[in-house]
């Protein structure tokens, strides 16, 4: 095993670690939130912090999957990428602030039903840190600093979760605390960021230092990372709002629990696609591309496969014990998806392939065809079966997605299907070896 293989294993594992502890944080907080809301508060929270997280998924322009492509590469002064997305983000998030607040007084009553108006305006506060954290996490990211990008992505967690104890438990503030804590803890977290890239990288920001020069290299090659984004995000949390417009906000908990759940599946592809893209975009080699990639897909499949049919067994108790008996219809719901997010994983590391690769373009017209299948499924759907059409067309969306993305990286790589979906006996090796060296420890 070469040094760079074993740099890129540390790294995925390092990763690994950090993000069991942030599906533990995550899982805390989900029980506190979804005992202490109730079904209606929690599908509310699901709501209004879905609400600002579109605004950015819409508005990054792409900016924060360049800065990972541009910052591996090396191609831009770290200085530069620092001042320009602090203040692209600035000017974003102040056009994001306003596009809310058009659709909050145009459309809240078809769009947000059961939310009361004044949580939807507060909701918005949120938009600023989400934007700057989101641009300056691609900035480690981008710099394979793991580490420091784990360690960040837990305290984002912990600080959320510690504020919603403070806010929903001790103050008993309810929605409106929940909301509070999600604002605040994204807040600390860019403060943080802001911080660990002033003292360990040496930048300092300065309004006249703006690079358009950058900027338009950036947008150029964000912009079809962005829509592929984009789309792949609606194509994920679409369904919450169709749910809410067609059904109540006690059934938006429900979906959403079970959906909340089944998406901690994926840690495995997160952890090694988070490492896997800065890498692929700084190798040069066709054949290292390949063969890192297909070790990663392969493996991530196994083991997503084996988490799946546990959780499948176990769903019943899963959801009793991370929420509590009044969210009966969510261990089928989430029976419905898990296939759908066994598949989903994979997906996720042949996207970041493909995109590493200088293709985020294929990514995007997937995505685009992904969202209006599952729109025009979903709407099919949730009016005759409720929640449960909205699982189902999860699945059946994921899965048609699975099948067209490892054609399209089958095509773009030559490599065949079996060696980048099945398993093979060197795998299980390196297995055995990794075992042995913490053994030794």
């Amino acid at each position: 095993m070469s040094d760079t293989d074993r740099s890129f294993i540390k790294n995925s594992f390092i990763t690994f670690t950090r993000q069991i502890s942030n599906i533990v944080v995550g899982m805390i907080l989900l029980h506190v939130l979804g005992n202490y809301l109730g079904k209606e508060g929690f599908g509310g929270y699901t709501l209004l912090t879905l609400f600002p997280t579109v605004l950015l998924t819409f508005l990054t322009l792409g900016v924060n999957t360049s800065t990972i492509y541009f910052v591996s590469r090396k191609e831009v002064d770290l200085n530069t990428v620092f001042n320009n997305n602090i203040i692209i983000g600035t000017v974003l998030s102040f056009i994001s602030i306003v596009v809310g607040l058009i659709a909050v007084i145009f459309f809240s009553e078809q769009l947000f039903k059961d939310t009361p108006t004044s949580l939807l305006y507060l909701s918005l506060l949120s938009v600023p840190f989400l934007f700057l954290r989101e641009y300056f996490q691609t900035v480690f990211q981008g710099l394979q600093d793991f580490k420091t990008y784990n360690a960040l992505m837990v305290q984002n967690q912990m600080s959320i979760l510690g504020l919603a104890v403070l806010f929903v438990v001790v103050l008993n503030l309810g929605l409106k605390g929940a909301l509070w804590a999600f604002i605040l803890g994204n807040a600390v977290t860019v403060f943080t960021m802001i911080y660990k890239l002033v003292r360990h990288h040496s930048v300092s920001f300065k309004w006249n230092s703006f690079s358009w020069d950058y900027f338009k290299i950036s947008v150029k090659y964000g912009l079809k990372a962005h829509v592929s984004n984009f789309a792949s995000f609606l194509n994920y949390r679409t369904v919450v709002f169709i749910l809410g417009f067609f059904t109540t906000g006690a059934l938006v908990g429900v979906y959403s629990a079970a959906m909340n759940l089944g998406e901690r599946l994926s840690i495995f592809a997160v952890s090694f696609s988070s490492v896997l893209y800065p890498k692929i975009s700084s190798t040069n080699s066709e054949a290292d591309r390949n063969r890192i990639t297909s070790i990663v897909s392969r493996n991530v499949f196994l083991i997503t496969i084996i988490m799946a049919v546990v959780a499948f067994v176990l769903s019943d108790f899963i959801v009793n014990l991370i929420f509590s008996k009044d969210y009966t219809e969510s261990p089928l719901l989430l029976r419905i998806m898990l296939p759908g997010f066994a598949l989903l994983a994979v997906e996720k590391v042949l996207s970041n392939d493909i995109a590493g690769r200088g293709r985020p373009d294929l990514n995007m017209w997937l995505s685009v065809y992904n969202v209006i299948f599952n729109v025009i499924l979903n709407l099919f759907m949730v009016p005759k079966y409720g929640v449960i059409g909205a699982a189902i067309s999860t699945t059946i969306t994921y899965l048609f997605s699975f099948l067209l993305k490892i054609g399209i990286f089958k095509r773009l790589t030559g490599e065949n299907y079996l060696n980048f979906l099945l398993v093979k006996k060197s795998d299980f090796l390196v297995y055995k070896s990794l075992l042995q060296k913490i053994k030794a420890r």
